[in-house]
């Protein structure tokens, strides 16, 4: 099974996302040089590759405005809504109903404040990591504003 979330692809390259991985996206290219040194590699990108990538955002910033109650009204209604589905479910399915969604709330058979609890732990951690991205491209778009060109 594959972890790669691609975002854009062509016969010679393949940008993505890897699963579980919000600090990096993941630029293959094949048939081009490179120039690879101690802490540094460098891949010239083909000028009609870069014009695909660029057209696609390359984070979700879905979650880096939420306040903290946004965040427990979404969780809240989310965990709601999965033990209903998992109660709902026919007693062979439970299993495979209860393992959606578990990644940010456990299973849906854990007790309920359980789930609230690692939601909102989980949203809460996506809004950082969501809002430090986005501080790190604000602070290098400033300085590409005011630094000379060269």
């Amino acid at each position: 099974m594959s972890t790669k979330s691609t975002i854009a692809y062509g016969p010679t390259f393949h940008f993505y996302h890897e699963a579980l991985d919000d600090s990096y996206v993941y630029l293959e290219l094949e048939q081009v040089q490179f120039e690879a040194s101690y802490n540094r590699v460098m891949v010239p990108i083909p000028v009609h590759i870069w014009e695909v990538i660029r057209q696609y955002p390359g984070v979700d910033f879905s979650w880096a405005d939420k306040t903290d109650q946004d965040i427990l009204d979404y969780v809240t209604q989310s965990v709601d809504d999965r033990i209903r589905k998992y109660e709902e479910a026919e007693a062979d399915r439970r299993g495979f109903v209860s393992f959606f969604g578990c990644l940010a709330f456990g299973t849906a058979d854990e007790p309920r404040d359980e789930q609230i609890e690692k939601g909102v732990t989980f949203y809460r951690d996506l809004r950082t990591r969501q809002q430090q991205v986005k501080t790190a491209i604000e602070e290098l778009q400033h300085a590409q504003r005011i630094s000379p060109q060269a």
